[in-house]
């Protein structure tokens, strides 16, 4: 039977036919022991009918009994007394009174025999009685008026009647003992039957017995034959199960081996396009090949995003991705985001802004890498799928427990909307809100996948509201806990600059100034807000006294340069500074700007900028913690170096060669592992960006016969430059020996980086125990 081959389905029959069989014998069972129940409460009902109806008329015969054997003994007495009576001489009136009372008892005995007369269907016999009763009673009376010569003559007469009432009384024994035959005859049948009952009790129970015994061992034997046929199957679907488990890890095995060699197939071209991109962008070109060039970059950039999605999703898949936890500040983890990914919403003249709940610690416990991938994908679709308006992003908490929150992000947009019927699917792979909407623009369909599984990995939960029309808003939850970092000048508190500073914040954001108060009010100043420039001049028109006034430019109008004209025409810029908060792209004349403000502050706003902005035009910038001026030396020749690249691609070698070339190093280039080997025999190299994969003898094994080869003061700086960029290939080059990882498509500031992470200016460069990070490229 080929019905069987779902394991469910086969249990829930088997359980099915198990039940079945139960339930047939405990209704057997059931229905037997009802009917025999049942005949055991009839036979006791007609047994104890018959025992009390003998009983009744025992007690009946009984009572007759003793008035007949009372009655006879009256009868007798008086007839002897009234025999003395009329028949001795001596006999006077005086001796009537026994004979009265006798008399009396006979009739009370007669009264008494009557009230349980035994024979209903002897009207006759009941009226001989009553009258022969009524005439003995009545001699006492009669012989008190007659004289004694009639005495005798009545005492004969009396004899005859006693003697006819002795026939009577004889005929009512005789249908007395008649009756206690009956009750015998009675009792014997009822006894008959109680024996017959059990006995057919008796039989129908050992036929019950029987056949339970028979549909026992039918329904064991029923059991046994599904036990059997359902632990071949179950057996048999094992065994497919386990062929399919191994044909799923060779699958499996199959698809990583194919993700891996893919992953390095196209991240080898892709550096190549990438990097002779941006080594073409920075030479001279029209407008026409400059929009050539960008457009090849951007395809470039979306490929490797692409690639970056499908290998994150196979590992979600897989299991094997981990989560890292230590310490990161969360608010400078949003304002890089929103840095990286500014320029794209500048290009739709879209405002960015985001606000932290000051109860949120400034660090916190977890994956900041992971964090940030979640909030450039939701960030990231909200402007690429909104083109007027702004996008905002509010961290709010939402469960404190001690040093332990649940924090909870929240990222607006006032984009088309998604359909109702389409909010539930969109967090599935390869889905999409809006087809029609989507065509419009390019993805891999798992951006909100990914992030939905690294929501839950990180203990929350994510979902989305819209309204279409309108726009939508995207929710997520993390679970972390407060965490302990090194502070920069501008994250302490009550900066002694700014304590007391009153400031005004001219902003019509809600997020943006929420973020900008919290930021001031942290340092100690004391901020007063307003939403338009009318309101602000109206505050200061009431002789309000304020240190600084921050003006954002996308208030209405030209509303920005009244309200500064307004301002110039009673404070100077000394006396009261203004900053313009403004886009890269302003709309307003940079000259005029330049006359009314003392400083411009470029969007988004970050607590960093702002900090140094407030202190620069506070006159106190050199207050700030030291910091080391920017050499305008390049790497190379602050941190000269001999270098070798290990890279059997020809554009690879030429992408990676010009990088290292705008930093001023020379480079030598070796083919494969073995020219590598022969390389140091004759030179000895500070670094050695190590490919993996190489003809003849490949970067690991390369690293490890130099690790095993030279000795310690020859050991060069190994970095990997690799496209292997699959779960256990960084780990798989530390373990072969080398100091560091870097995945391509290759980054200049990834290389350099790993430059001055690595080797020490002015000594011969060593090798370090392996880092607790490693630089990759994006």
């Amino acid at each position: 039977m080929h019905v069987f081959t779902n394991l469910k389905l086969m249990q829930i029959i088997d359980s099915a036919f198990l039940v079945a069989l139960l339930s047939i014998i405990a209704m057997l069972l059931w229905l037997n022991l009802t009917k025999v129940s049942t005949d055991v409460q009839h036979n006791m009902q007609v047994s104890n009918t018959s025992l009390q109806q003998s009983h009744a008329a025992f007690v009946q015969q009984l009572a007759l009994e003793n008035a007949i054997d009372q009655q006879r003994t009256t009868f007798d007495t008086l007839n002897d007394e009234f025999f003395k009576f009329a028949f001795d001489p001596n006999s006077t009136p005086d001796n009537l009174p026994l004979l009265h009372t006798l008399s009396q008892t006979l009739q009370q005995q007669g009264q008494a025999l009557l009230a349980i007369w035994p024979i209903a269907d002897r009207p006759d016999l009941k009226n001989d009685y009553e009258e022969a009763m009524g005439i003995m009673s009545n001699l006492s009376v009669e012989l008190e008026g007659l004289p004694p010569a009639h005495w005798r003559q009545l005492a004969i007469d009396a004899r005859d009647t006693a003697n006819q009432a002795k026939l009577l009384m004889a005929e009512i024994e005789k249908i007395d003992n008649e009756l206690g035959k009956q009750i015998g005859d009675t009792i014997l049948q009822s006894i008959q039957n109680t024996d017959a009952s059990a006995a057919q009790m008796a039989e129908q129970l050992a036929h019950l017995k029987q056949r339970a015994l028979w549909g026992t061992l039918i329904i064991i034997t029923l059991l046994i034959m599904s036990r059997l046929y359902f632990s071949t199957r179950f057996q048999h679907m094992t065994q497919m199960a386990r062929n399919a488990q191994q044909v799923a890890e060779e699958a499996l095995k199959t698809k990583a081996r194919f993700l891996a060699t893919m992953s390095h197939e196209i991240r080898t071209p892709m550096n190549g396009v990438i990097g002779m991109t941006r080594l073409l962008m920075n030479t001279p070109m029209s407008k026409k090949q400059t929009e050539f060039v960008d457009s090849i970059h951007l395809s470039g950039e979306h490929l490797l995003t692409v690639i970056n999605d499908v290998l994150d999703f196979s590992k979600i898949e897989a299991g094997k991705l981990d989560l890292k936890r230590e310490p990161f500040e969360l608010r400078a983890c949003i304002e890089e985001i929103l840095n990286l990914l500014n320029a794209k919403a500048l290009e739709k003249h879209l405002e960015l802004a985001y606000a932290v709940g000051p109860s949120i610690p400034l660090f916190i416990e977890g994956d900041m890498v992971r964090l940030r991938q979640i909030l450039t994908n939701l960030i990231g679709n909200a402007i690429k799928f909104t083109d007027r308006g702004e996008i905002t992003i509010f961290v709010i908490p939402r469960c404190q427990k001690g040093e332990d929150y649940e924090l909870e992000f929240q990222i607006n947009d006032t984009g088309p909307g998604i359909p109702t019927e389409r909010l539930e699917s969109i967090f599935e792979q390869f889905s999409r809100a809006d087809d029609n909407l989507a065509r419009r623009h390019e993805g891999t369909g798992l951006g909100l996948t990914i992030s939905r599984h690294l929501v839950e990995m990180m203990g929350g939960t994510i979902w989305a509201e819209s309204a279409v029309g309108v726009g939508s808003r995207f929710h997520f939850t993390i679970k972390t806990r407060k965490a302990v970092g090194k502070l920069k000048p501008f994250l302490h508190s009550n900066i002694p600059e700014i304590v007391g500073k009153r400031i005004l914040l001219v902003e019509n954001n809600p997020a943006s100034s929420q973020a900008m108060q919290d930021f001031c009010i942290g340092w100690g100043a004391v901020v007063d807000t307003a939403s338009t420039s009318s309101d602000a001049i109206s505050r200061i028109a009431v002789g309000k006294p304020y240190d600084i006034a921050l003006v954002d430019s996308n208030l209405p109008g030209d509303s920005p340069l009244e309200l500064a004209k307004y301002i110039r025409q009673r404070f100077s810029k000394q006396e009261l500074p203004l900053i313009l908060i403004a886009p890269p792209n302003d709309r307003h004349s940079k000259e005029t700007v330049r006359e009314l403000y003392n400083l411009y502050l470029t969007k988004p706003i970050t607590r960093s900028r702002l900090f140094d902005s407030l202190m620069t035009v506070l006159g106190e910038l050199n207050l700030i913690s030291s910091r080391p001026e920017q050499s305008t030396l390049k790497l190379g020749e602050r941190l000269p170096l001999s270098i070798l690249l290990a890279e059997d691609n020809p554009i690879n070698q030429i992408v990676a060669s010009s990088i290292l070339d705008e930093m001023s190093y020379k480079t030598d280039v070796a083919e494969s592992g073995l020219q590598v080997l022969q390389a140091l025999h004759k030179k000895a190299y500070d670094v050695i960006f190590m490919d993996m994969q190489m003809p003849d003898m490949d970067g690991l094994e390369a690293t490890r016969r130099i690790r095993a080869d030279f000795p310690p003061n020859q050991q060069p700086i190994i970095i990997a430059m690799t496209a292997n960029a699959m779960e256990g290939d960084r780990q798989e080059c530390l373990n072969a020996g080398m100091n560091d990882y870097i995945s391509k498509p290759v980054l200049p500031e990834a290389v350099e980086m790993a430059l001055q992470r690595w080797c020490i200016t002015n000594s011969q460069p060593q090798p370090r125990k392996e880092p607790d990070y490693v630089t990759t490229s994006a």
